[in-house]
């Protein structure tokens, strides 16, 4: 009798436990969908309707890439650097804007889709699709944020990006307004 009182309580445990465990994957599911995508970028709502996979990502550390190439640029830069704002635009743009890990300076990273978006194995190259700028100013209250190269200036804002003269819609944001 206590062997199978004892056998109840396992099943019952087991059952109760993985019943939890499944509800609570659905909740983590459920949040992630506005996230932008799980290795360094967002797959836009435009690309994820023309039939690209959706991707998954963490908030926290912005792609390694970014970090190492900051790094080249000025040794005292303190990594990992650290995602603020990412979007991807409508028109095969993507921006990164990352802080410091000491909480000190931001940085630009602006990539100009070639073949692939970062998610699926593109890395940006400096002078050739991307641009890695430290510097940028940041308007808190409007959430955007600008940095000027050659006299061109990048804004990156809720909104979308805008590069000199032109705009450039949203697709997708991570983290999202």
């Amino acid at each position: 009798m206590s062997r199978t009182v004892v056998l109840l309580s396992v099943l019952i445990l087991a059952v109760v436990g993985a019943l939890c465990g499944y509800v609570l994957g659905l909740r983590d599911i459920d949040e992630n969908k506005s996230l932008a995508g799980d290795d360094p970028s967002a797959v836009s709502s435009a690309g994820a309707s023309a039939g690209s996979p959706a991707v998954r990502r963490a908030t926290g550390d912005c792609p390694q890439f970014i970090s190492a190439a900051a790094k080249l640029q000025d040794a005292g830069v303190a990594v990992p650097l650290k995602l603020v704002q990412y979007l991807r635009t409508d028109a095969d743009k993507e921006a990164w804007i990352c802080r410091e890990s000491d909480g000190t300076g931001l940085w630009y990273q602006g990539h100009d889709r070639k073949p692939d978006w970062y998610s699926e194995g593109e890395i940006p190259v400096e002078g050739q699709n991307g641009l890695l700028r430290p510097g940028v100013v940041e308007d808190a209250k409007n959430r955007t944020y600008s940095v000027t190269n050659n006299g061109t200036t990048y804004v990156v804002s809720l909104k979308g990006l805008k590069i000199g003269n032109s705009t450039y819609g949203v697709a997708q944001l991570n983290p999202p307004a």
